[in-house]
């Protein structure tokens, strides 16, 4: 009897433009159905391009130059974009940053759930209608039926990322992205759409790819965490195994460079990563994080770290970090 294959899986996959350097390299992980999987890092590290890329709708001509996306088993990565339609809401579905510019401005709410339904499922006018007052209900939104006839410009930012998430499960698919789904929101909204994501995903038994620079929304949700640095997976793992015990030096500087304590108690200065995400063609040779490392020495230079078990879960480092380090080699 054969393993039930994930329902995600990003298997050496490379996204690149022409014969520039890649964008993304040879990244892989995995998402299960009913699994909350976090994809973090720094802006520029690749996170919304893989995001991109398993839809399908890599911008102008950046495309996918290695590896493979599959969707249940099936790969997905060099289908035409007739067949990619047809997966897009019933089978895929993705939540985009900024709700504002993901609806179209001149349309009704209701109009923009309508046109899903009747193009995905062929539900006649009077049925999406009621269905789309459904999904305006299911995602906490008062009086339903009134905000139907409202124009996302009349609704506040968490009323307008509840309808993105409404239009998001409208076909029920099995994926669902979430890229930075809580940005530019207050803590308050913020909690209310994470709850609701989780709300939604066990009830629909959903695979949820959520992207976040959050390492405290990603604690919050999140089964498994991916961390991505210029391209690259750098550490893999259960999410407490990872936050509690960070065995690549990147992730454990994110972690560090989370504010603690408040103003008056328990505050201190901000810790930080010296440096920037280098640009695709300005990586360096062997390992990628190596000009920003504290611990670096002379074999970071020139052999690249292959991501291997450790402590639990996955990392890539020569000199991964323990417990027992964390507190003198990396800042606090």
């Amino acid at each position: 009897m054969t393993d039930t294959p994930p329902l995600l899986s990003i298997d050496n996959l490379a996204i690149g433009q022409g014969d520039n350097a890649p964008i993304v390299e040879r990244i892989r992980f995995t998402v299960a159905r009913g699994e909350t999987v976090g994809l973090v890092g720094e802006s520029g590290c690749g996170k919304s391009m893989t995001a991109l890329a398993t839809m399908g709708l890599l911008p102008g001509s950046l495309r996918v130059r290695a590896g493979e996306i599959r969707l249940d088993g099936a790969p997905i990565h060099a289908l035409s974009q007739r067949k990619l339609r047809h997966l897009r809401g019933p089978s895929m579905s993705m939540i985009y940053q900024e709700p504002l510019t993901a609806l179209n401005p001149v349309m009704t709410v209701g109009a923009q759930i309508r046109e899903v339904l009747t193009t995905h499922l062929g539900l006649s006018r009077a049925k999406a209608h009621a269905r789309a007052i459904e999904l305006l209900t299911l995602t906490r939104i008062p009086d339903p039926a009134a905000r139907m006839g409202q124009y996302p410009h009349q609704m506040s930012g968490g009323m307008r990322q509840r309808v993105v998430i409404a239009i998001a499960i409208a076909c029920q698919p099995s994926l669902l992205i979430a890229d930075e789904p809580t940005t530019a929101l207050d803590v308050t909204v913020q909690a209310q759409i994470l709850r609701l994501l989780k709300q939604l995903q066990t009830e629909q038994n959903l695979g949820l790819l959520l992207i976040t620079h959050d390492l405290g929304v990603v604690r919050q949700v999140a089964d498994r965490i991916v961390v991505m640095y210029a391209g690259s997976v750098v550490e893999e793992g259960d999410t407490d195994t990872v936050l509690d015990n960070p065995a690549h030096p990147y992730t454990a500087g994110l972690i560090a460079a989370r504010p603690k304590g408040s103003r008056t108690e328990g505050a201190g200065r901000l810790a930080d990563i010296p440096g920037s995400v280098p640009a695709p063609e300005n990586r360096p040779t062997g390992c990628v994080f190596r000009d920003r490392c504290a611990i670096g020495q002379a074999i970071c230079e020139g052999r690249r770290p292959l991501l291997t078990a450790h402590a639990g879960h996955s990392v890539r480092c020569h000199f991964p970090l323990s417990a027992a380090s964390l507190a003198s080699e990396v800042p606090s």
